[in-house]
């Protein structure tokens, strides 16, 4: 029964109800996260959501003013949202992941990192074994790194779709911010770029009237989209969710929530739409120095014996490669470079 419709509600049970209300199992680690995030009054508000701060006052004996300032507050943690009906408490656990750890600085600190990550290693991550041979539809679609595309012999710009070219995409876009990356930001298990996560039009407008991320002009997105592809990045949009443009990630194998379990499981063919292009080898440029290797997120990299050479030269696994073009940034000899695989397919 909810708060201000009958008997008041235990800590226990209001706790309870929120993650009942996040369509979650039971789960003593996401109780933890609920409680490190809200308190019970807090909970006991999100629990009468949807409703206007003026309806939430009279049912919690509030003043509407403060209830207002709790809205806002609980805005900012990532744990209500809010949407064309009103401000909700997030919808699942995807979303409060994705929303409390984009949040500002003051909202984040390390006990609520390592609460995910211990909910990421012990839950999550085992719950993906086996998923995407059921999955109805791919999760993202990669886009190629256009320096990669730019350092390759017969290709250039105007070899990509404006759906596939990362500048052109920010510059259709009427509103971009930045957040965060929520999966470097949790797992911390590698040093690349953590303020990546391109943010586009309505996410965006979420993303800055929260304070998680500035308002970028075309130019600072483009340039984040160009240090993302310096690191090593992979450029990945989220495509289950429908053509509308939200963000951009820009991903790494070793934390990514779709690349770390998807390489561990063997599920990257089922998970992710692959871009147009593939990575090939020039031997004779090719010195040896497994820069590609380290740049790969996929392992599709390694380096092999070629006969008449003392050194071990690069070679891709085409069934691994994704198309990133990751290892064609990283070269310096100019030994990788990009190939067209595929024809246009038509839009996202």
């Amino acid at each position: 029964m909810l708060a201000g419709k009958g008997p008041t509600m235990t800590t226990t049970d209001a706790f309870a109800e929120l993650l009942n209300r996040l369509n979650h199992p039971p789960s003593e680690r996401m109780l933890r996260i609920l409680r490190k995030l809200v308190t019970h009054e807090d909970g006991r508000l999100l629990l009468e959501l949807p409703a206007s701060p003026a309806e939430l006052a009279e049912r919690l004996r509030m003043k509407e003013e403060t209830v207002t300032a709790k809205l806002h507050e609980l805005e900012e943690k990532g744990v209500a949202i809010k949407t064309r009906r009103g401000v909700r408490l997030a919808h699942d656990a995807y979303q409060l992941h994705s929303a409390t750890l984009t949040s500002s600085e003051k909202w984040v600190d390390t006990e609520l990192l390592d609460l995910w990550k211990d909910y990421y290693e012990a839950e999550w991550f085992p719950s993906m074994e086996g998923v995407w041979e059921h999955a109805p539809v791919k999760a993202v679609k990669v886009l190629p790194a256009v320096k990669a595309i730019e350092r390759s012999p017969g290709l250039s710009e105007d070899n990509l779709a404006p759906e596939e070219n990362i500048r052109e995409v920010i510059k259709t876009a009427e509103l971009r911010s930045v957040v965060p990356c929520a999966c470097r930001r949790k797992l911390r298990r590698c040093d690349r770029p953590l303020r990546v996560c391109l943010q586009f039009n309505k996410a965006a407008e979420y993303a800055i009237s929260r304070g998680a991320g500035p308002k970028l002009s075309v130019e600072e997105a483009i340039a984040i989209a160009n240090e993302a592809e310096e690191a090593g990045l992979i450029h990945t949009r989220t495509i289950w969710l429908g053509p509308e443009l939200r963000e951009i990630c820009n991903c790494c194998g070793d934390c990514c929530m779709y690349f770390d379990p998807a390489i561990i499981y063997g599920g990257v063919n089922q998970s992710l739409e692959k871009s147009r292009f593939r990575a090939e080898v020039k031997l004779d440029p090719c010195t040896g120095c497994q820069d590609c290797v380290e740049s790969c997120n996929l392992g599709a990299v390694e380096m092999k014996k070629v006969p008449l050479s003392k050194k071990l030269k690069a070679s891709i696994n085409q069934e691994q490669c994704v198309g990133c073009g990751s290892c064609v940034v990283a070269c310096k000899t100019g030994a990788l470079t990009m190939k067209q695989f595929e024809p246009v397919k038509g839009t996202i």
